[in-house]
């Protein structure tokens, strides 16, 4: 074999160092597709829509702050769908029974904070896969949501505070946005400046030599999964404003979008490298494909295969990445 045969890059090289820079990929890919929207539909310019498509943004971006920081420590959680569902529809049931916004928001975040310690427990204490956690407590929580609403639709009595937040507009922007720019802004900072965002990082790269250094991995994955449960469960109930109601089933959409918006944003599915500015981005390209693939009249079978692949794609790219060369 020849010296230019050998120093020749490979495609799979080449695509290993765009996730190298996943970042910087990712908004041009973002501008790449606002452009190809454009096109398709020069309406999609307009303000209205661009106000509709951050609203959905939204509900995936809040989302995708909890599985930022889970897939920073080389975890996953999929026990959002039904965590946003129960959260929601325990939320609006209680509201519609008569108890204050404090108690309802209470409970939902409860809820949460529950199902993150609970996966947390399973993954730190108990030392067993969060793909396969995770999902069972998916499962469980689907399970009690049957049984807490009877299998009949649930109340949908939505407090005007939290219309507001999901539908609302201040000063001619929509409320929600700003509710999404606001935690972003703080997620940015902690993983930037905090010494948690230091663990999360560390944790993803080599936990056991972080645990040696004298810090307990377990209350970084504590901290991580009930951020992602809390965020489900802010993700849930804003949407839940925005739609008007709570039905069962209401979390399914989330299940691979935020997880695809986050290793589009360049977040190593296996851990230690990214961050959420990268997801901002991903959020954005996952809403304009969504768009995209609907003006394409792919319906929604179709949307999860395209996300499907894409994470699987990208998944391959990262574990070829991760293993040492000759």
């Amino acid at each position: 074999m020849t010296t230019e045969m050998r120093s020749s890059p490979t495609l799979a090289s080449r695509l290993s160092a765009f996730t190298r820079h996943g970042v910087a990929v990712s908004y041009v890919l973002l501008v790449v597709l606002i452009i190809v929207a454009v096109i398709l539909n020069p309406a999609f310019a307009s303000w209205a829509n661009v106000k509709a498509q951050l609203q959905i943004a939204t509900f995936i971006g809040i989302i995708a702050i909890g599985q930022t920081l889970v897939i920073l420590t080389g975890q996953i959680d999929l026990s959002v769908p039904w965590n946003l569902t129960f959260s929601s529809i325990l939320m609006a049931t209680l509201y519609g029974q008569g108890y204050g916004f404090g108690v309802a928001i209470g409970a939902a975040l409860l809820v949460g904070i529950g199902v993150g310690l609970i996966n947390a427990i399973g993954v730190a204490v108990f030392r067993l896969h969060s793909l396969v956690w995770t999902l069972g407590m998916n499962a469980l929580l689907e399970g009690a949501t049957m049984v807490y609403t009877n299998g009949q639709p649930p109340d949908s009595t939505i407090p005007g505070v939290v219309r507001f937040l999901a539908v609302g507009n201040l000063g001619g922007m929509p409320v929600s946005p700003l509710v999404w720019a606001l935690l972003a802004v703080v997620t940015i900072i902690v993983l930037a400046r905090s010494r948690f965002g230091r663990f999360l990082y560390a944790t993803g790269n080599n936990e056991p030599a972080l645990f040696l250094s004298g810090v307990d991995t377990r209350l970084v994955h504590v901290g991580a999964f009930v951020a992602s449960g809390v965020c489900a469960v802010i993700g849930g109930i804003l949407l839940t404003g925005y739609a008007s109601q709570t039905y069962l089933g209401m979390g399914n959409d989330y299940l691979l979008v935020p997880i695809a918006a986050v290793i589009i944003g360049g977040t190593n599915i296996m851990g230690g490298a990214g961050g959420y500015v990268g997801t901002i981005a991903g959020t954005l390209i996952v809403v304009l494909l969504q768009s995209i693939l609907s003006v394409a009249q792919i319906g929604q079978a179709g949307k999860n295969i395209v996300f499907g692949l894409i994470i699987i794609a990208l998944v391959l790219l990262y574990a070829r990445q991760a293993r040492p060369t000759d």
